[in-house]
């Protein structure tokens, strides 16, 4: 227990045994920041030009670093006392100061903000003192950000008697020395003695972007109800709402749910990286409001547009950055893929901004969104499962108590799931190729038309961008992405045609990669048509009965298809659950001996038995015991239509196994002579 007057901070490292939680004094801590950062893009919307934007910027990051510092030190240090509230309440008052006077800052009275951002400064260094002299564990990583804040409040005291052209050099100056300060050799030195508590600070700033993100989706759907009513608000809302959702989906699906790799620069970027997704995502309430509530048949104005679409740009380029030091949890294909994806959106949206003017406002929020779903759809096909570390855990515990997990008959129905591979290293998951031969249709053709649709957005603008000086018209959006279309797939209708260098070296490049492009999908496409696939049945049931006098494990093929497969073979093995002699589990897995394992000619059906006798590993064993996780089949040929070897697998659970029963009889003589299958009873039992 200890005393909430006053207690000894408690230096968090063993975050392996002791997971840290967001404190309520944390959660309320934000709110403070949120208020700033809604006071400045409401300060930066009333006044929009080049200098406001990079004040905006400058501003950001002052506050952005001040909230870093905070819980960076709550990520080190548990403590919950009067005094150490009091501290932060003093440095929340600092932080809602600087918020009210950022007008002043705009109209170039830098005074006011100054001395307050010092202060707060010296308010977090005055922490790491306070923990210095009273925690002995972690006095190196104490003593040396303390010092940090320490020089960082100096600087931006001192920079009070720079001119007011000068000052905002000293502030950027003072924000540098903690932004700096991870990546210097000491710091990363500290960090490998006393690792930080990567999940903790996921959820902090995880909790500060959801409620950054609300607060824009708030904003703007507050201004379309005073404005707005009817079916324009419920269409003008769905875009706010679905470009929010999307991005909320890209960080949460993404970054906050990845580890971070094992680099020495992995933190530092993770870190640095999120001051411009979370600026962006602040603009893009900005860009939203405006675009929302403009005309949606004309070009929405350069400077809205370009704010929309630079902070949607900049949050996948930011997400894109910090998705090359972390490795996500589920994904199924190699890292690359995701990082090129975000990099070469974000580009995108870029350019949609910088030909916003060639299409009116609904187009604009069309390819925004547009963009936005594409990857969530990426997503989602990348990433179809999820691992329960909570089932993982609890199959530990039971394992080292020695209770067999497969007791439960469901549990075994799942050996013929396909197994889930965790942890691989990104440079061992699958690449795009192998991840679609083993997708579906509807996966593959989705995927097409959205990279097709996307790549002549891409170029479209690139023509657009043109347009003044190279190409014999004048080309609109619309125009351009159809002379896209006749570009890439070499249509050319001759109604419009490049020149000049530029425009000449756009449509051999597209030309290019539309060959490319068709090559590719083509590959794809003939390799799933062509891929030899067998149509092979297996009985649902596996069955124990005396043949011949002797106890046999049976069960039957057939073959659905009815043409040729040659040179058939057969292997059976049996998954048993055993254990060393040191007291560890094993699954061992063993092979059962058939009477016959070929036929040179299997066009029909093929009963599989196996003898229980005394070379069986199934001697003297219950069958429906626990011993028995699996039974595995897997069976090989020649197919005589495809000229290429197939193969089929399955398998059988404990419970699937039923003892003194036989199949129902499937072939019949019909009057002509034909021989008949009946697989309506293939997989029936006789009473």
């Amino acid at each position: 227990m200890q005393n909430r007057l006053f207690h000894k901070p408690t230096f968090h490292h063993d975050f392996r045994r002791l997971k840290k939680k967001a404190s309520w004094l944390e959660l309320f801590y934000d709110l403070i920041y949120v208020a700033a950062f809604i006071q400045l893009g409401n300060t930066f919307a009333g006044n929009i030009s080049l200098d406001s934007f990079v004040s905006t910027i400058i501003l950001f990051l002052s506050f952005w670093v001040s909230w870093s510092g905070f819980t960076y030190f709550s990520n080190r240090y548990t403590l919950d006392d009067v005094p150490h509230r009091l501290t932060i309440f003093l440095h929340m008052f600092c932080i809602g100061a600087m918020a009210v006077t950022l007008p002043d800052v705009f109209k170039g009275h830098l005074f006011g903000f100054t001395v307050l951002y010092g202060v707060s400064q010296f308010i977090l260094a005055a922490l790491y003192l306070r923990a210095y002299i009273q925690e002995e564990v972690g006095r190196p990583y104490t003593a040396y950000w303390g010092l940090s804040f320490l020089i960082s409040a100096l600087v931006w005291m001192l920079s009070i008697f720079l001119p007011p052209d000068l000052m905002y050099y000293g502030w950027f100056a003072g924000s540098l020395v903690i932004l700096m300060s991870p990546m210097s050799k000491k710091a990363r030195s500290i960090n490998e003695l006393f690792p930080f508590d990567h999940e903790h600070l996921a959820e902090r700033y995880g909790l500060l972007t959801i409620i950054v993100l609300g607060e824009s989706f708030v904003k703007v759907l507050t201004e379309l109800v005073t404005l707005n009513s009817g079916l324009s608000l419920i269409m003008q809302s769905s875009f706010t709402l679905l470009l929010t959702c999307s991005i909320w989906w890209i960080y949460f699906d993404d970054v906050a749910e990845s580890h971070l790799k094992d680099s020495k620069f992995a933190m530092p970027v993770w870190l640095v990286s999120h001051m411009p997704l979370q600026l962006a995502i602040v603009l893009i309430g900005i860009g939203l409001k405006t675009a929302i509530l403009s005309d949606f048949s004309s070009p929405l104005p350069m400077k809205y547009a370009m704010i929309l679409t630079f902070s949607l740009g900049t949050t996948l380029l930011a997400t894109g950055i910090i998705d090359t030091v972390t490795q996500r949890k589920e994904s199924m294909v190699t890292n690359n893929i995701r990082v090129n994806l975000r990099l070469l959106s974000g580009v995108l949206y870029i350019l949609i901004g910088v030909t916003s003017q060639s299409i009116n406002n609904l187009t604009l929020l069309s390819l925004c969104l547009f963009i936005a779903l594409f990857q969530i759809l990426i997503d989602t096909f990348f990433s179809p499962y999820h691992i329960n570390e909570e089932d993982l855990e609890l199959e530990a515990k039971l394992l080292s108590e020695g209770t067999n997990i497969s007791q439960n008959g469901s549990k075994n129905s799942l050996l013929k799931l396909e197994p889930i591979r965790k942890g691989l290293p990104s440079d061992l998951k699958k690449d795009l190729y192998y991840f679609f031969i083993e997708s579906s249709w509807p996966v593959i053709f989705i995927t097409i038309f959205f990279v097709y649709i996307i790549s002549n957005v891409f170029f479209a603008m690139l023509y657009v961008i043109a347009t003044s000086s190279d190409l014999a018209q004048a080309m609109s959006m619309q125009d351009a992405f159809f002379f896209s279309v006749q570009t890439m797939s070499t249509i050319g209708y001759g109604v419009l045609a490049p020149q000049g260098v530029y425009s000449n070296l756009l449509v051999t490049i597209e030309a290019a990669f539309g060959i490319i492009g068709v090559a590719l999908v083509t590959g794809v496409v003939f390799h799933k048509i062509s891929k030899p696939n067998s149509k092979i049945l297996f009985s649902d049931k596996i069955i124990c009965s005396n043949f011949d006098g002797v106890k046999c494990l049976s069960f039957r093929i057939g073959n659905a298809r009815g043409n040729d497969i040659l040179e058939m073979k057969m292997n059976l093995s049996v998954v048993i659950d055993e254990t060393t002699k040191e007291g560890s589990h094993i699954r061992r897995v063993k092979d059962l001996k058939l009477k016959r394992n070929t036929t040179p000619f299997f066009k029909l059906t093929w009963s599989i038995f196996h003898p229980i006798d005394e070379d069986s590993p199934l001697y003297g064993i219950d069958l429906k015991s626990n011993i028995i996780q699996s039974i595995l089949v897997t069976t090989t040929g020649h197919d005589g239509t495809y000229s290429d070897t197939i193969y089929a697998r399955y398998s059988y659970a404990a419970s699937e196994i039923e003892e003194d029963r036989y199949f129902e009889d499937i072939m019949h003589t019909l009057p002509d002579g034909r021989i008949m299958i009946d697989y309506d009873k293939f997989h029936k039992l006789k009473s």
